[in-house]
């Protein structure tokens, strides 16, 4: 009865540690959002006449460092448009809307029309040093329909997707349990030592 006892409490012990374990975050996912985006945030310049921006957004991050992509498209329905302020048609978002904070600061970004891709937009967030956690807008490329194709898909897809983000730290509230649980596990062991050499001097 006392073996059973202690297996037992030792199970539950162990038990406890897996469950209050850190459970791995799930893995974020880069898309492309719904397009076109409108009313466009007042926070970009307004698109010229007849383009539109295509938004680009993350899922499931957690404090987002930098990101980046490729978009690649249908170049016999769209191309990317620069619209010569200096941004080459690719604009960092707010990834929480209305936080000027949470404005991704673009990197790099190389359209090629040609080949149908916006080659390497990377992005990083120099005024939130911790970054965005969740889900959000990480840019945003003005793009225009080419003559008579504005009924067509423009087949846009994000590939070689990369993310840096901050290593996960076990909640601070949660180490005391973490401690006593692992505590009571090693009470367990020592306490079945002694009443084994309890058992073995009575015989």
């Amino acid at each position: 009865m006392k073996k059973k006892f202690f297996s037992l409490f030792g199970a539950f012990a162990f038990g406890l540690i897996a469950i209050l374990s850190p459970i791995g975050a799930q893995a974020e996912t880069i898309s492309v959002g719904s397009f076109p985006v409108s009313p466009p945030p007042s926070y970009l310049p307004a698109p010229p006449a007849g383009t539109f921006l295509v938004p680009v957004q993350i899922t499931g991050t957690v404090g987002l460092q930098n990101w980046q992509f490729d978009l690649t498209f249908d170049n016999t329905v769209v191309q990317e448009i620069d619209p010569g302020d200096g941004s080459s048609g690719i604009y960092g978002a707010q990834f929480t809307p209305g936080d000027p904070n949470s404005q991704s600061f673009i990197l790099s970004g190389f359209p090629l029309n040609v080949f149908g891709v916006v080659q390497t937009v990377a992005g990083s967030y120099p005024s939130l040093p911790n970054g965005p956690t969740g889900d959000g807008t990480l840019a945003f490329i003005l793009f225009a329909f080419l003559t008579g194709e504005s009924g067509n898909n423009p087949n846009f897809s994000i590939q070689n997707a990369s993310v840096q983000e901050l290593q996960p730290v076990p909640v601070p509230g949660m180490l005391p349990v973490l401690v006593g649980a692992m505590g009571l596990f090693a009470g367990y062991r020592s306490v079945k030592r002694v009443m084994a050499r309890v058992y073995r001097a009575k015989a």
